[in-house]
This record gives C-alpha cells, structure tokens and sequence, in this order.
C-alpha cells in the first residue's frame, strides 16, 4: 500500500533536509526517517513492556536476558 502525505517544512528544516538530500531522492530519504523512527519506537515501546514486568514473568524474562 502506498499512502501520499503532505508535509510543510519550515526554512531551516527545508534547508537541512535539502542539504542531506543532495539531489537524490527527497521521498526516499524521508521515507528512511520515518522507518527509522518507527523502529527507534518499537524498541522503546519493547523496553518499556519489559520494565513493566513484575512477579514471575519478571523473573523468567531476567533468566532470558541472562543467557544473552
């Protein structure tokens, strides 16, 4: 699926995100960011759930991250 959004940037945000374009594609860089933080958000939202573990699944995800 491809979704189409519209996105106004500021002068300095225009700026920079030309210069780290450098003429190749300004959609496939984007497109790369926002990968990128929705991996980073995965992650967090991941650590999170594991920080909220209490009592015996606590202590099964710390044997777990033991091994590692």
């Amino acid at each position: 699926m491809t979704v189409s959004i519209s996105i106004t940037l500021d002068d300095e945000l225009g700026a920079e995100l030309n210069n780290a374009v450098a003429g190749s594609n300004r959609s496939a860089f984007v497109a790369e960011a926002i990968r990128d933080y929705l991996d980073r958000r995965a992650v967090a939202d991941a650590a999170a759930w594991h920080a909220s573990l209490t009592g015996p699944d606590a202590e099964v995800f710390t044997d777990f991250n033991a091994e590692w």
